[in-house]
């Protein structure tokens, strides 16, 4: 069986947005040095996508609109769709907002 290429990956503005502010959040709670780390773990949970970028569930209450996936990575959770030819990644939000007040507004 041939395995595919690994799969691009993009990230919304939303989901650039959500990682400069977890930084900076996490800087001022604790320090620089564990906001790098935490984002570098959230980058490397990505980062497995490129070869199995379906491994992760179909979030239900997105699943009206696509194949919206999520991973879930210490306190955040990462909202992604596979098009089959690419990975796009909506949104990383920690895993206490209130998601089904963030999906009412969800708009890909």
């Amino acid at each position: 069986m041939k395995t595919p290429p690994p799969y691009d990956v993009a990230f919304s503005i939303h989901a650039g947005r959500d990682l400069r502010e977890i930084r900076k959040y996490i800087t001022q709670k604790a320090s620089s040095k564990v906001a790098q780390r935490v984002i570098a773990s959230l980058f490397e949970a990505v980062e497995t996508l490129q070869e199995h970028p379906e491994r992760y569930p179909i979030e239900p209450l997105l699943a009206e609109h696509g194949n919206y996936r999520v991973i879930r990575k210490g306190a955040y959770e990462i909202f992604y769709e596979f098009t089959g030819y690419d990975i796009y990644v909506y949104r990383v939000v920690h895993s206490k907002r209130d998601l089904e007040r963030l999906f009412k507004r969800f708009k890909p």
